[in-house]
């Protein structure tokens, strides 16, 4: 049965159940230690909470201001943070360092505004929650476990799993579209959009993949929701018609493309490349490339070191390892150890560099309100700072 087929059919692609969640922590009279995550007290000044921070304050927050560290159990590392389309919500995700612990990979899902854990919720199959996204309406959280390669969607409200799609091998990345209606999965044949509520296959690229496929590391949207950029073992970035799949332009790299995003107003792409290594797991050199995707013009170009991990089959786990502000002006990116920098792309001038971590910082995310920052690691920290531009 071919893939099309497969899709085609609700109950392979998608299955409703109630599996893994542990619930609110409230309805089981325990509070955020059952997993130790705390808050750090906010300094001096701060004690006040993330939704008023901005207008309580009597004096401005300078940009790089740590907010809010919240702390993993120990011997955890961050694989990746998200933030709810509203900004109030904070989902990530780890995995226990120590493999002597034993502890299945953890989603957690966190309320800045009350510095309150929610809930969390423990995969029963994976080895690993490699990639969090929220869906744009901010109802559910999806994630990929990995390496047996599940996509799986909870509703925030209730923790039911409202989609399970597991019918696909060597899956490395999704993204939802702007819109939350359509699906886009990058895995060893292709990328493929599906519907998002009944998984059926819309479109797929390349419409026929080569014998052994045309494997894909990233996909990424465009902000009006028409065009898709993926990139895997080509050393191109290439952009294709959401809707068809026909390919449009493409960018000519040396190397692989491990992540990408586009600006808000779609006018640009930036996106991380590297030199994989041989070893499973490692820090490789690389560059974060700005382009503009109308004409290909180079318009920033930054080297740094990446994690890489490779999986049984080779497949690439990336960090969501940059992120566009709100307005566009600014990107902030990992790349220089447990340093995280945020740049103004139009002046290509450094405007802050964010040292509150102690190792390795695996991932970051811009709060859609503009104001703050989160990044993630290798030191079992969640940390929240002051965004520039305010």
């Amino acid at each position: 049965m071919d893939r099309q087929n497969r899709q085609n059919s609700d109950s392979d692609s998608m299955r409703i159940s109630r599996r893994g969640m542990i619930g609110a922590l409230g309805a089981l009279g325990v509070g955020a230690s059952l997993v130790g995550c705390q808050p750090e007290p906010l300094p001096p000044g701060l004690n006040t909470t993330m939704n008023s921070l901005a207008t309580s304050l009597r004096t401005p927050v300078a940009a790089g201001t740590r907010l809010m560290i919240i702390r993993g159990p120990a011997g955890a590392r961050i694989r990746d943070v998200a933030w709810s389309p509203n900004s109030r919500l904070l989902a990530y995700s780890y995995e226990m360092f120590d493999p002597y612990v034993g502890m299945p990979p953890i989603l957690r899902l966190y309320d800045v505004s009350r510095q309150q854990a929610l809930w969390l919720y423990e995969s029963e199959i994976a080895d690993l929650i490699a990639m969090v996204a929220w869906s744009p309406s901010g109802s559910g959280l999806t994630f990929l476990g990995k390496p047996r390669d599940q996509l799986q969607m909870l509703e925030v409200a209730s923790g039911n799993t409202l989609m399970d799609i597991s019918d696909y091998s060597g899956l490395h990345a999704f993204a939802w579209s702007p819109d939350g209606r359509r699906l886009a999965m990058a895995d060893d044949d292709q990328v493929s959009v599906l519907d998002g509520n009944s998984g059926r296959v819309l479109a797929a690229y390349p419409p026929q993949p080569p014998p052994g496929g045309q494997p894909s590391y990233i996909v990424a949207w465009s902000p009006d929701g028409q065009t898709i950029a993926s990139a895997g073992r080509t050393h191109a970035v290439q952009f294709w018609e959401a809707a068809t799949g026909r390919p449009l332009h493409y960018f000519p790299e040396q190397e692989q493309a491990i992540a990408a995003a586009w600006s808000p107003d779609g006018r640009f792409l930036a996106y991380v490349v590297v030199k994989p290594s041989q070893k499973s797991d490692s820090t490789s050199p690389g560059q974060v490339v700005v382009r503009e995707v109308r004409t290909g013009r180079q318009v920033l170009v930054l080297n740094g070191s990446f994690h890489i991990e490779f999986g049984q089959l080779g497949e690439v786990v990336y960090p969501h390892s940059l992120a566009w502000s709100p307005d566009g002006r600014y990107l902030v990116t990992v790349g220089q150890g447990a340093e995280v920098q945020v740049w103004e792309v139009g002046r290509q001038r450094l405007a802050l560099s964010y040292r509150g971590h102690r190792d390795l910082v695996q991932a970051v995310a811009w709060a859609p309100n503009g104001q703050w920052i989160a990044s993630a690691g290798e030191d079992g920290t969640v940390q929240i700072w002051q965004a520039p531009g305010r």
